[in-house]
């Protein structure tokens, strides 16, 4: 067997880095060994720009396809078929690539999701302990996984479970595995508590032997802040894994519009012994069905990271006027004064309590100063088949898209115009 690259400088590898020494470099017995407690430990890489850039805690406040690889319990009461794909690259010739899908059953609240993921190295070179060139070899791991969520919709409630099939190809050597997954996430207001396990009760068999895959432990919680200049979404995650050790990850996702969203974090997405400062960054841009998103990771030892994602969502609509909000502040829908604030809720799942107990749920597309700019917008969104009418409220004038005696009612049709990229607001009177 060919010799490795020597342990001190193994140490000094940042996590991408030995990652990328398991799947190119021919181990030594003693390196055999430290890697056969951590098997498959690339199945650990956060997937997708978006739990790149911030905790799944944080990116699970917006569910798409992407979470099947984080939390699948996520996947949970989505209302559209959506597709995934991913890419990045680490080092000169490694590179990182996922496509996944989510398919609504039944009634929605029950959800498909397929999904692989492959580390793909073309032609990197091994080298021993004077780090002469030994070989010169391609080498790839690759992941397909399944899951299926359930979200019971009167509790906030969302379960799931899944499996991971694994095959690898290292030092000339084929192995396959497979792994369990399970999570459950709790909307409770505006706050998520979630907790999963992935990769559990796993091995990769090969036929000089079986590597076991490290299983990873996580719970965190989020909360979404509304404002007039957009919504926070603030969450923090812990993790545990005999791959990576102890994680405590802390993020933000700013959600300026319905269309751009800023992401910024603490992650020790890679190593937690890594000298520098594991902050990372990216953004979320979203054109009717279609989204992009980018996220930067630095590394102290090698060129740092860019993953970028896109994403399709079947059913929503792809022209300019998706995603139509309720302008807030000095321009949101004017309040009776007999009446406290209103219950208004915006990327809040189904199970959410109103603040205020009321008669009526307005679910609103806008609020304006003219009755001309209001038949204007409630032209638009009839041109849209989505019925509308127009509500005087003091000197502005309401686009309501329908009324409501309770507030689970209301927002059940506000879930399922989200699902089609329009984003409206509830309002209690």
């Amino acid at each position: 067997m060919k010799s490795a690259v020597s342990r001190s400088w193994i140490d000094r590898l940042s996590m991408s880095a030995k990652i990328a020494a398991l799947v190119t470099l021919t181990a030594t017995p003693a390196l055999g060994q430290e890697a056969a407690a951590n098997g498959a430990a690339f199945l650990r890489i956060p997937v997708g720009a978006r739990l790149m850039a911030s905790p799944d805690a944080v990116a699970g406040m917006r569910p798409d396809a992407s979470l099947l690889y984080s939390n699948p319990a996520f996947l949970g009461g989505l209302e559209n078929r959506e597709l995934f794909v991913s890419s990045s690259q680490w080092l000169d010739q490694v590179s990182f690539s996922s496509f996944g899908a989510a398919i609504p059953l039944g009634h929605h609240d029950t959800v498909l999701g397929l999904g692989t993921t492959l580390l793909y190295s073309g032609g990197l070179q091994g080298y021993d302990a004077t780090t002469s060139v030994v070989s010169e070899e391609s080498y790839y791991d690759l992941a397909l996984d399944l899951a299926l969520a359930h979200h019971f919709s009167s509790s906030g409630l969302s379960l799931a479970g899944g499996m991971t099939y694994v095959r690898e190809h290292l030092a000339g050597s084929d192995g396959t595995g497979y792994a369990f997954n399970a999570g459950a996430s709790w909307w409770h207001g505006h706050n998520l508590f979630h907790a999963a396990v992935r990769d559990a009760s796993g091995a990769v068999n090969f036929s000089s032997g079986t590597w076991d895959i490290a299983s990873e432990w996580m719970a965190g919680a989020g909360h979404v802040f509304n404002s007039g200049a957009g919504q926070f979404f603030t969450g923090i995650q812990a993790s545990t894994s005999d791959a990576y050790g102890n994680r405590v990850r802390v993020g933000v996702d700013y959600a300026i519009t319905s269309a751009f969203t800023l992401r910024g974090g603490f992650n020790d997405n890679l190593d937690a012994t890594q000298a520098g400062t594991s902050i990372n960054a990216g953004f979320g841009m979203r054109y009717g069905a279609f989204a992009l998103e980018y996220a930067y990771t630095p590394q102290d030892y090698f060129s740092s990271s860019h993953t970028f994602s896109l994403a399709y969502r079947f059913g929503a609509h792809d022209g300019p006027h998706a995603g139509v909000t309720v302008p807030e502040g000095d321009l949101s829908p004017p309040v009776p004064a007999a009446q406290s604030t209103p219950a208004e809720v915006s990327t809040v799942k189904a199970g959410a309590v109103p603040p205020v107990a009321t008669t009526v749920f307005m679910l609103v597309a806008g609020s304006h100063a003219t009755r001309a700019s209001a038949e204007e917008e409630a032209h638009t969104l009839e041109l849209l088949n989505i019925p509308t009418e127009i509500d005087p409220e003091g000197p502005r004038f309401r686009v309501v898209i329908g009324r409501f005696t309770s507030f689970d009612d209301a927002d059940r049709v506000r879930i399922r115009y989200r699902g089609k990229g329009h984003e409206f607001l509830i309002v209690a009177r």
